[in-house]
C-alpha cells in the first residue's frame, strides 16, 4: 500500500532558518509536493514480522489511557503489542481487549526495551511514586547509553520530564499546549501564542521529535517544520492524545524504517483527518476518541493508492 501526504510551503510563516511546510492527506491545488510512503505486505508476513511494540503506563484510575492507546495501535497495523502496567490492569485488560498481552511492571522489563521496535511511554501515568519510579528506571538506563529504540513520550512521563530534562535522540515527545508549558517552563499564552518556537525549542531543550499538538499541530524533527492542515476543536476530548500514540507507534514500525519522521506525519495527519471525517458526518460534538479509533482503521484500509 501507498500513502501520499501533500505539501506547500508556507511562506506567511518565518522561524529562523527552518522551512516550514503545511501537509495534508487530500490533495489540493496549491499543495505541489509530496511524500510518498510504500509498504507491501507478504503473505508469509505474522504477527512477529515487523517487531513487536510495548506500552508502559496506566496508574491506578487511568486503565483507559492505556486501553485507547493500544487499542489504536492494534487497530492501525501492530500485530503483537504488550500492555506493561501495574499488577491491578495486568491482571483486568485481557477483558476489555482479549488480543493484549499484558505485563506486570518491574525495572527488569525496561532492561528488555531494546526488544521491541516501539515504545509508548507515558499514557496513564499520574503523579504518584509508582509513576515517578519508572521515569527514573527509564533517565538511568538512557543515560547509560543502555536504550537505542524508539520512544513515543507522552502524558505523565512528560510530566516528570519538566522538572528533570535530559535528552534522548531517538524519541518523540508529544505534548499538548499544557505539557508544553511545563516543559519549558512558559506560560500556556505564551506557547500558545508562539507555537512554531515553542516546538522548536522543547526539540532544543529534549531532541529527538516533537509534535506539538493542538490546532494545526506542529512537527519539529531538528531539520525540518511540518504544520497540518487537519484537525479542529472537537478533538479536545481526554484520551485523544492517547490514541495518537497507538497510531503513531503503529506506522513508526510499519513504514517508518527509511524516515520516522515521514510516518509521524502520516500518523497526525489520518488521525486528525478521521475525527475530520466524523465531523463532517454527524456534528463537532460527542467525537471520542474510540470513535477515532474505528475511523482511522477504516481510512488506514481504504484511503491509500494501491500501486
Amino acid at each position: 500500500m501507498t500513502f501520499r501526504i501533500y505539501l506547500k510551503e508556507n511562506k506567511s510563516k518565518l522561524f529562523k532558518d527552518f522551512h516550514i511546510r503545511d501537509f495534508s492527506l487530500l490533495k489540493k491545488p496549491s499543495y505541489n509536493d509530496e511524500i510518498i510512503l510504500y509498504h507491501k505486505f507478504s503473505n508469509t508476513d505474522h504477527k512477529k514480522t515487523y517487531g513487536k511494540n510495548i506500552i508502559i503506563g496506566g496508574s491506578n484510575g487511568f486503565l483507559g489511557s492505556i486501553l485507547l492507546s493500544a487499542r489504536a495501535a492494534i487497530k492501525t497495523g501492530s500485530r503483537y503489542f504488550i500492555i506493561c502496567t501495574n499488577k491491578l490492569h495486568a491482571e483486568t485488560i485481557s477483558l476489555f481487549q482479549n488480543e493484549l498481552i499484558t505485563l506486570e511492571y518491574s525495572s527488569n522489563q525496561l532492561k528488555k526495551l531494546n526488544d521491541y521496535k516501539v515504545v509508548i511511554i507515558g499514557p496513564g501515568l499520574s503523579k504518584d511514586s509508582w509513576s515517578e519510579s519508572i521515569f527514573i528506571d527509564l533517565a538511568d538506563l538512557v543515560s547509560e547509553g543502555f536504550i537505542s529504540t524508539k520512544l513515543v513520550v507522552d502524558a505523565g512521563f512528560l510530566f516528570f520530564l519538566s522538572s528533570n530534562p535530559y535528552k534522548y535522540d531517538n524519541w518523540v515527545l508529544t505534548p499538548h499546549e499544557g505539557e508544553a508549558s511545563m516543559l519549558l517552563n512558559r506560560s500556556p499564552s505564551w506557547i500558545s501564542a508562539n507555537r512554531i518556537e515553542a516546538a522548536c525549542l522543547i526539540q532544543e531543550k529534549y531532541s529527538g521529535t516533537v509534535v506539538l499538538k493542538g490546532p494545526n499541530t506542529i512537527i519539529f524533527d531538528g531539520n525540518q517544520i511540518f504544520i497540518s492542515n487537519h484537525g479542529g476543536h472537537y478533538m479536545g476530548v481526554a484520551g485523544m492524545g492517547d490514541a495518537l500514540t497507538g497510531v503513531m507507534a503503529s506506522f513508526i514500525h510499519l513504514m517508518g524504517n527509511s524516515n520516522p519522521t515521514n510516518a509521524i506525519l502520516l500518523a497526525v495527519g489520518l488521525h486528525s483527518l478521521s475525527a475530520d471525517t466524523i465531523q463532517s458526518q454527524r456534528g463537532s460534538i460527542g467525537i471520542l476518541p474510540s470513535d477515532v479509533i474505528e475511523k482511522i482503521s477504516e481510512l488506514v484500509n481504504t484511503f491509500h493508492h494501491d500501486n
